[in-house]
């Protein structure tokens, strides 16, 4: 079945959801289908609610549960319905804290009156008011990965202003913790929203070194620099003040030799009315050229376009909202599961980011049209396929795992890969599903042999 058929029929089969969302209403037979997904029919009630593309929340409780994915790398930064975000490079790169400013009070925005927050596939877009701000003044606060290399940039803007307003944020923690499941939602010991919050401890042994506007912190997780626009004031903290940014702002330094035992990097940034400010946070590794205050504006419309031409990769239009804005979102999920380095699919983008032969990524390089993808995927696990001599008895099932398993066999002449799952079935399926979609005859011939060694494989292990 095909990406658009799949659509096509979820569509149908959703149409009874799209009556309780304002569109066009479900036929007769279907509209007592429409209330089962109502807050007093559920347990768990759907908490997201599409607006075009975006998925939105309004005062919504979770931390770190949005992944915004770094391009075809390792490097991502989890967001939520919270605007505090965590770097994880992998293993932990440290969180970043803002806030507001204001002759009326300093306070997190984690904490203001009303956040409504956007996943904007790819990104994560949220306005703000709070009484610190007075009247209808607000704030937008717009996070995105850098299109290259291994960071995020944040754009903060205000759509009116008659008082000082300052953008204040707190950075530390890279200390390079990576859990059980590199913060796998549901598989660490807590909640990734507790898990990945920071705590004092995490902080200790930084080193911070600070220059206009600039500044680097190392921590056993890795080398992070800042760069933020040009009038930012910063200083080093302290991070057991981390839940009390009056205390915090008003004790910081800007002496780095005076460091506290946990310090972190505070900035705070006057807004004016007329422009955003901007604050860019990248991973340094040995070929990664730091970046330049002159640099962030070009820089988020280069992360803004790159985001918004992979959103609308494949554009949906059907009778059911959320459809249409889990399109957009698949196309960001499919992308970020392709590793460049490796040219290669991933289990997942989260966790278990390793390479895996046949499972459900390389389906969606031709879905997508990311048709050399799939080639060059299928081809890279075809140099390594077993061509050791047949075995000529076929082995029996292995007694120490009640008869379920038989590895001497499944790695024999033909197998394409060395784990203990039969991946050659799903991923040859998806080679032949690729010269279906692309008609390549030449990559065909030149990958026939190991077809032909897998089917006899199959054939010994299955008949």
């Amino acid at each position: 079945m095909s990406f658009q058929h799949l659509l096509r029929v979820a569509a149908w089969l959703l149409l009874p959801l799209a009556g309780s969302l304002g569109a066009q209403e479900p036929p007769e037979r279907l509209q007592n289908l429409s209330q089962v997904f109502l807050t007093n029919h559920l347990e768990r009630p759907l908490r997201y609610t599409p607006v075009g593309t975006d998925f939105v929340i309004t005062n919504g409780a979770e931390f770190f549960n949005r992944p915004l994915y770094g391009p075809n790398n390792s490097f991502r930064v989890d967001a939520g319905d919270k605007p505090e975000f965590s770097l994880y490079l992998p293993g932990r790169g440290g969180n970043l804290r803002l806030g507001l400013k204001t002759p009326l009070g300093v306070k997190w925005l984690n904490d203001a009156d009303k956040i409504v927050a956007h996943y904007r596939p790819g990104a994560m877009v949220y306005d703000i008011k709070d009484a610190v701000l007075m009247d209808n003044r607000e704030l937008r606060l717009t996070l995105l990965p850098l299109s290259a290399g291994r960071g995020v940039i944040v754009r903060a803007e205000v759509n009116s202003a008659w008082m000082l307003i300052e953008l204040v944020w707190a950075f530390g923690g890279a200390n390079g913790m990576k859990g059980q499941r590199s913060g796998d939602i549901g598989c660490e010991r807590e909640p990734v929203g507790t898990f990945f919050q920071l705590a004092p401890e995490q902080c200790a042994g930084s080193e911070i070194s600070l220059r206009t506007n600039t500044f680097t912190l190392r921590g056993k997780g890795g080398l992070i620099a800042g760069v933020a626009s040009a009038w930012t004031e910063l200083a080093v903290g302290d991070a057991n003040l981390w839940a009390q940014p009056e205390k915090l702002f008003a004790a910081q330094t800007n002496q780095s030799f005076s460091q506290p035992g946990a310090p972190l990097v505070t900035g705070r940034i006057a807004m004016p009315v007329t422009e955003p400010v901007y604050l860019a946070l990248q991973h340094l590794t040995d070929n990664a050229k730091p970046i330049a205050a002159e640099q962030l504006p070009e820089l988020f419309a280069q992360a803004e376009e790159q985001r918004r031409a992979l959103a609308e990769r494949v554009v949906v239009e059907t009778p059911d909202l959320f459809v249409n804005a889990a399109a957009a979102a698949l196309n960001v999920a499919a992308n970020a599961v392709w590793d460049l380095p490796q040219q290669s699919f991933m289990h997942g983008a989260v966790a278990w980011r390793t390479r895996l032969l046949g499972w459900r990524g390389p389906y969606s390089g031709d879905e997508l049209g990311w048709h050399e993808r799939t080639a060059a995927h299928f081809a890279g696990y075809a140099r390594g396929q077993n061509t050791n001599a047949i075995p000529e008895i076929i082995p029996a099932p292995e007694e120490i795992s009640n008869l379920a398993r038989n590895e001497t066999a499944l790695h024999s002449n033909g197998d394409l890969t060395k784990t203990h799952y039969d991946m050659n079935l799903v991923a040859v399926d998806a080679f032949f599903r690729h010269l279906l979609w692309t008609g390549d005859l030449d990559y065909a011939r030149k990958m026939w042999p190991v077809i032909e060694r897998h089917l006899a494989w199959e054939r010994r292990l299955f008949r």
